[in-house]
């Protein structure tokens, strides 16, 4: 097993307290371990430090209520974790319901992407956010549905399998493709896999909305020599429509494969914003990811752009109400 550093050691402290205090009951030493990945005696060591840590009083000195206190009884003799008093911890800063719904919205993103995370651990965390009060006004745990392709997407990758779907382009025309998976990407809040498009005999692009009936095949993925996966998955050309955005600095970022190859970030005013001309092949595209970031990002031109916007949002909000 590898040293357990300091920083080890801190992170391990600031994570034991209130682990600690979520527990309805005294917590073996063994399961608090395998919470935490680290050996029992890590967190006996833990649980020693603790009991004689806290805050000092007023006159710069600790008494007893200053400390954390331990059931020495249930440590020494059962192995057992119970603090009979914490301290300081009720003056921990609590998470705005703006900045509530920011954390989560991050965790229904990362939880829709497959592979990347457990889901598990973000169902807890936003149980725990939940049970914090912290923003009690959101439906924690409630994220938009994932693509359906999406399963098979993840199945392929993982196995190396050659995929069979039908996919949907912008214009509506559908045909039958069959790709070997790459690697699965994200781009405003869309998935897209890429791969080896065996009917273009060419790596392409694909939305993962836009598929149906996903296969995984029994024929494994193939090797396919100078694949470019490192390409932006969108590639701007002169017959896409010219959009001008204002954004704040904060969405910038979800700009920046839309720009021309080479060309230098934009400057952030001293509002925190700044104007960007992008190529956008899909007004549908184009007003989902400007309705995604309401508020950062605006159309300012042209006329057609704000207008595809709004007809967007209305036809959203009338949906809703419809409900």
């Amino acid at each position: 097993m590898s040293p357990f550093v300091s920083a080890d050691r801190l992170a391990l402290l600031v994570s034991l307290v209130p682990y600690l205090r979520q527990q309805e009951a005294a917590v073996p030493v063994e399961t608090a371990a395998s919470h935490f990945g680290v050996s029992t005696t890590q967190v006996r060591d833990a649980v020693r430090l603790i009991a004689v840590s806290g805050t000092p009083g007023d006159a710069g000195v600790y008494s007893h209520l200053d400390l954390f206190d331990i059931n020495w009884d249930a440590f020494e003799a059962h192995d057992l974790i119970e603090v009979t008093h914490f301290v300081a911890l009720e003056e921990a800063p609590r998470m705005s319901n703006r900045e509530a719904a920011a954390v989560i919205a991050g965790l229904g993103f990362l939880r829709s992407l497959p592979r990347l995370v457990d889901e598990n651990r973000i169902d807890d965390l936003l149980r725990k956010l939940g049970a914090s009060g912290a923003a009690p006004h959101f439906a924690f745990g409630s994220t938009a549905e994932p693509p359906a392709a999406r399963d098979a997407v993840s199945a392929a990758l993982a196995t190396r399998r050659r995929l069979r779907f039908r996919y949907r382009r912008e214009d509506g025309e559908e045909s039958m493709r069959h790709v070997d998976p790459f690697t699965l990407e994200t781009l405003g809040g869309d998935l897209f896999l890429r791969g080896w498009c065996l009917e273009r005999d060419a790596e392409r692009v694909f939305r993962l909305d836009r598929m149906r009936e996903a296969v995984v095949t029994d024929v494994s993925a193939e090797s396919h020599p100078a694949v470019e996966t490192s390409r932006p998955i969108f590639t701007p050309s002169e017959d896409h429509v010219l959009v001008t955005i204002e954004a704040g600095a904060a969405v910038l970022p979800l700009l920046r494969d839309y720009l021309p190859p080479g060309q230098p970030a934009p400057a952030v005013d001293e509002r925190g914003r700044a104007t960007v001309q992008v190529r956008i092949a899909s007004m549908r595209h184009l007003a989902r990811l400007i309705a995604g970031n309401a508020g950062e990002m605006r159309v300012m031109a042209p006329a057609s752009a704000r207008a595809a916007v709004a007809d967007w949002a209305a036809t959203a909000l009338r949906e809703h109400d419809e409900r």
